[in-house]
């Protein structure tokens, strides 16, 4: 007679959505060890097979089970997500007097060079929410960003979630300057920092959720270097979303 495992199970709450997780390794309770939540009925629930960690790993033993675990569930959830008006997109967003910033660009531009320079700047009215994954969800017609426990190797975020006010495009530059893009710009730009789901059921859903955003938001361009005049020239634009 062949004995099932039972695989052990917590719920975390993500975006004000709880959700399930089946997890092999400890790894990625400990991770979510601040988003866990009780007496809540997760809207879907989500786990990996061996052979997805594996495959995660691709031979790379540097990388824990947990590790990569960790990697394949975030990825199911943020596709789930999408059938509740939400997404990833890699950026880095903070709080601000109670209005979120959020900052994308490739890796290495320096996002949390940059919302490390509005911390500095600003002190206690500056709340990192997520320093690489955040999740993005509209709710009754407001775009929220939304701390999630997968906040890039510094591990800056919290728990939290606030409307958005506006969104910036990072570049390095040896002098600050910052302009509006209009949407044509956004379009070619976006599609590098999301995940895009692969099925077409889900992309038709992504692609108007992402269309809402593009059409809704205000989105910048900042072409700055690693000084503090950086931090003030985009707050003192992006609070106003627009450039005077």
């Amino acid at each position: 007679m062949t004995v099932r495992c039972e695989i052990p199970m917590f719920c975390i709450k993500i975006a004000n959505i709880p959700i399930g997780i089946e997890n092999r390794y400890p790894y990625v309770r400990h991770l979510c060890a601040d988003y866990e939540t009780d007496g809540e009925e997760p809207v879907f629930t989500v786990s990996v097979t061996e052979e997805e960690i594996l495959k995660e790993q691709n031979g790379e033993k540097m990388f824990s089970k947990g590790y990569c675990e960790g990697l394949c569930i975030y990825r199911k959830i943020c596709l789930a997500l999408i059938k509740y008006d939400a997404f990833l997109m890699h950026s880095a967003a903070i709080s601000m007097d109670d209005d979120a910033y959020a900052f994308t660009a490739q890796s290495g531009v320096g996002k949390t060079t940059h919302i490390r320079l509005w911390k500095e700047q600003f002190g206690d009215r500056v709340q990192i929410i997520n320093g690489d994954k955040p999740i993005y969800r509209f709710i009754e017609g407001q775009l929220y960003v939304c701390g999630t426990p997968w906040c890039g190797k510094e591990c800056l975020g919290s728990n939290i979630m606030r409307p958005v006010r506006s969104i910036c495009f990072l570049k390095q530059g040896p002098e600050n300057h910052i302009r509006s893009l209009n949407i044509s710009e956004v379009s070619r730009r976006i599609f590098s920092q999301v995940l895009l789901p692969k099925d077409q059921e889900n992309f038709d859903c992504f692609w108007m959720l992402l269309e809402r955003m593009i059409m809704s938001e205000k989105f910048f361009e900042l072409e700055c270097n690693r000084q503090p005049e950086a931090a003030i020239l985009a707050y003192q634009t992006m609070r106003r979303r627009e450039i005077c």
